[in-house]
Order: structure tokens, then sequence, then C-alpha cells
């Protein structure tokens, strides 16, 4: 009965705060017994639901914490980040020569990596997006299992192609080609993405909706020509999120109008001076020499304030200004500075709880530190 009610009491640990659960492993072996063990587990992430923010990839490769996890592998200095989702993390690595371009597949709390040959032989103005391949599943600890990937290049004669790769058949699959000769501009390299469903949507100068039951592509134009990002709305279609005005916040919905044809609606408009009253918000842009594919290793600018992330899931964005990038929550109003400014930002979100030989080997170091600052409850204090 005891373990019982322990266990009611570890349940209701905040999952955004990993550290929390390996001190709880530490303090004997009856809990650390009950934090290692699946039922646990299991229960652990069916209560809290949505895994939380654990960190942030910036495109070029660098891992920002968001709580006290340091991942077992976070990339490579030549990868370049182009998806986060379902527990992984996909990245570019292109070679010096920009010749090749090969896809790896990581696994950040294990290290775990598969790479993936790329399937076509122009990249430079290509996005990618990861996710589970099991159907019906509920995400919460699937990043051991098979996965897809779905690549989309826009060609110079304005054509985009699509590939659906299975890590199951380790084979790409085509996809429906599009041709979209009236537009501007295509997509930039590693545009975002967003499932919504059974549809991946990539954020380029249209929006190209791949289905993955189908294997069709198709594209539509944004509801505004912009930096902005692809999101959840708030009725769980599809939206849009840009900043207009210099410090309007605009949401969009793709609905289906009075006859049936779908289009974009504006949803509200927040003020940016409300979210970040402490924040200078005028118009500049910062600097970066990051090198970035198709824009060379120069030094180039990026406006702001802009819109450069979003948590699948939540209701979580990422504002970039001159002086940082902040994690926004929309539905609370609570914004916290995350980073140095970035262009994009891709959130890890995964459950990261203490396995049986982790536990162990965490609690004999904390232990230890125990013992050496005297008392359990001096120690977590100063921790």
């Amino acid at each position: 009965m005891l373990d019982e009610l322990i266990e009611e009491v570890l349940l209701r640990i905040p999952p955004d705060e990993p550290a929390c659960l390996f001190r709880a492993s530490a303090v004997c072996k009856p809990w650390r017994r009950i934090l290692a063990g699946r039922r646990f587990r299991r229960r652990y992430r069916e209560f809290h639901g949505t895994p939380p923010i654990l960190g942030l990839f910036h495109q070029r490769v660098r891992f920002v914490p968001t709580s006290a996890l340091r991942p077992a592998h976070s990339g490579l200095p030549d990868w370049f980040a182009m998806d986060c989702r379902h527990g992984r993390a996909l990245f570019a690595h292109i070679a010096n020569d920009e010749s090749t371009l090969d896809l790896i597949v990581l696994d950040p709390v294990t290290g775990h990596q598969r790479r993936v040959p790329w399937p076509h032989d122009d990249w430079t103005k290509c996005s990618a997006a990861v996710l589970c391949a099991a159907q019906g599943c509920d995400h919460h600890s699937c990043q051991d299992g098979h996965f897809l990937v779905a690549f989309v290049v826009t060609k110079k004669k304005k054509v985009s192609l699509g590939w659906l790769y299975s890590s199951e058949t380790r084979v790409w699959s085509n996809l429906t080609s599009v041709h979209h000769p009236n537009v501007k501009f295509t997509n930039d390299f590693g545009a975002s993405s967003v499932l919504l469903g059974d549809a991946l949507y990539f954020n380029g100068g249209r929006i190209m909706e791949c289905q993955l039951g189908t294997l069709r592509l198709s594209s539509f134009e944004k509801p505004i020509d912009r930096y902005g990002i692809l999101m959840t709305a708030e009725d769980g279609g599809l939206g849009f999120a840009a900043v207009v005005d210099v410090t309007n916040l605009t949401l969009w919905s793709r609905e289906a109008g009075p006859e049936g044809a779908m289009g974009w609606t504006p949803l509200r408009v927040i003020d940016l001076k409300m979210l970040l009253p402490d924040v200078d918000l005028s118009i500049r842009s910062f600097e970066t020499t990051e090198y970035i594919p198709t824009f060379g290793g120069a030094i180039y600018e990026f406006p702001c304030p802009r819109v450069s992330g979003f948590a699948e899931g939540t209701h979580v964005i990422f504002v970039t200004t001159s002086v940082g990038s902040y994690m926004v929550d929309l539905k609370t109003g609570r914004a916290s500075k995350v980073s140095d400014p970035g262009r994009q930002f891709f959130p890890f979100m995964s459950f990261y709880i203490p396995g049986t030989l982790l536990c162990y080997i965490l609690s004999v170091i904390l232990c230890n530190m125990q013992s050496k600052y005297g008392t359990w409850h001096s120690f977590v204090h100063m921790t």
C-alpha cells in the first residue's frame, strides 16, 4: 500500500525537469525500483500526456537546453538540423565540396543514430522531416521503433519532387510531382514542417502538402508573403503565425469557406509588447556568420522580430528578437528567454525517465555527493 502511495506522489513530478526524477531515484532503493519499473514509466507518460520540451536544436546543430537534460549526442559541427519529432532529431551532413548530402536520424538521449541515403542529386532547395512509422502510436516512447523520412526538393524549373523513406524497408518511395511556374521564390534549405494526421506540411515559398498514405504532393499559398511558421491552429487544423506591423503577432487558420473552398482565416492578433514587455522589439536584423547551405559562409542578416519555431502538440512558439529568442506559451501568455537570436529552432520533446542501469549509476553519484554535503536536504537545496 505504501509503494502505491509513493508511486502516486512520484507520478506528479513535473516532466519538464528530468533532474527531479533522478534525484528522487537516489533517495532509496524502493523509490529507485518504482521509477525504473515499466508500470511507472507507462503511467507517467499517460498521466502527463504531451511530452515536455527538454531543449532546442538550432539549425546549425547547437543544442540549447531548456531543462537539466544534456543529451548523449547532440550532433556534430558539420551537421545541419532539419527536423525534430517523436523523440528523434533529423540532421543533414553535407560534404565539404557540397557534392553529397547524407541524412542522419538521431536519438539524442541514447546517442543512437541511423544514416539515410539521400534520394536526389539536387538538394540546394530541399526540406526534410522525420516521424514515427507506427500506426496509432501515442509517440510517448517510440524513438526505438521504425521511422519515416519525407524529403521534398524544389528545382530551378519550379518543379517540386518528393520521396518517402521507410526505415523498415530501407527504400525511398516517389511522391507525385508539383509544377508551380508562377511562384516568385521557392523554399530555402531546411524549411520547417508540421504534422497533422496523415499529412506533412512544409513551409517554403508555397506550402507543400505531403499526403503520407497516398504519396501525393501538392501546394498552396501562404496567408502572407513574409517570414512565419506553420503550426497547429486552436481548432486542431493547420495554422500559420507571423509578425506583422512590427509587433503584431498574427495567427491564421486554414478553413473551408462558404462554398467549400479552403482558405486562410485570421484568428487573432497578439501584441508582442504585452508578451515581452521588457524586450526591445524595434525592427532590426541579427547578423550571423554561421554557414547555411545556399547562403554560403559570408555574413548575412535575418529580420526580426520573427517567429522562429513551434512545438507540436502544444501552444508554444518561439519568437526571435534582435536581443534573443524567447519561448512563448500562447495559452498562458508566459514567455522566457531561451537563446541568443536564431534563424530557426526545432524543439526536442520527450519523456526522460531514469532507467534501471542509469538510476543505479546516478544514485551512486548522488549518494556520494549527499555524503559530501552532509544531508540529503542540504544537497537538494544546493542543487
